[in-house]
């Protein structure tokens, strides 16, 4: 199992395809499994890098108490074991918020910044939810009862309206041999609750595609305008769907992160 060391835990990650390094974090509660749809497109054009963070998936469970900070350190551990200099930085949810601090503290390491359905900052629905789901999971929820009621947060009416849809993502979520269990869900909760980028967007130097769900309830509209009003050279581009758009509609995921990577190769050409 190809994993790396970052202080206290082993990082599990995939490496898919060749080219330019495209490094692909994920959100709260899920794992590499949740890029099902992206690996391919990505990895037909770009080096694809995904991995579990601290308490999720294949990676080890961690020991003590977090921040997105020691999230976006744990990213930094994995680029220097694999002797990635500069990279392409994808992330979603909570991996935004990663992706931003990553960028904060090592700006020389990104080539560009990839936000999608995320936030400077959870805001008080977002907490207020994280906060709930989390109770639950610690309390000891059914697991299907769970994963139900959470869905009509992250999925919109295209989905929710086929029922065999909704019992096939219940089902894989369920079936999941490496199901994240409730008090690391706790751990990554309370780090993302206490994120708060606000105040340092300006400082973000690398060219930057925010991307939204239209009907994203999570995380609303505003926060992705807002993301892209104060990161300079930053671009919006709104998609159907909800927080789980990059599920939910793939292909116009795929589409929009393809086409702004390939912006950025000729314009580097043309100049």
């Amino acid at each position: 199992m190809p994993s790396v060391e970052a202080g206290d835990i082993q990082i599990y990650y995939e490496i898919h395809g060749e080219g330019e390094p495209l490094l692909l974090i994920m959100g709260l509660g899920t794992d590499i499994q949740a890029w099902i749809f992206q690996i391919r497109d990505f990895s037909e054009e770009y080096r694809t890098i995904t991995f579990d963070n601290r308490d999720a998936g294949r990676t080890g469970v961690s020991r003590k108490t977090y921040t997105i900070r020691t999230l976006a350190d744990d990213t930094l551990a994995l680029m220097d074991a694999l002797i990635v200099d500069r990279a392409h930085v994808l992330g979603v949810s909570m991996g935004g918020y990663i992706a931003q601090e990553f960028a904060f503290a090592h700006p020389e390491r990104v080539r560009s910044l990839i936000l999608a359905n995320t936030a400077a900052r959870p805001g008080h629905r977002g907490t207020l939810i994280m906060d709930t789901w989390a109770r639950m999971r610690t309390e000891g929820i059914d697991g299907e009862l769970f994963e139900r009621q959470s869905l009509p947060w992250i999925f919109t009416d295209a989905t929710l309206d086929d029922p065999g849809k909704v019992s096939a993502i219940v089902r894989a979520r369920l079936e999941n041999p490496y199901i994240q269990q409730a008090d690391g869900y706790r751990r990554q909760v309370d780090a993302a609750r206490s994120f708060d980028a606000s105040g340092r967007l300006g400082a973000i130097s690398a060219p930057t595609l925010v991307l939204a769900g239209r009907d994203d309830l999570l995380v609303p509209l505003w926060f992705a305008e807002e993301l892209t009003e104060r990161i300079p050279n930053a671009e919006l581009v709104v998609l159907p769907g909800g927080h789980g758009l990059f599920n939910e509609f793939p292909a116009e995921f795929n589409r929009a992160v393809l086409k702004f990577l390939r912006g950025l190769k000729e314009g580097a050409v043309g100049g």
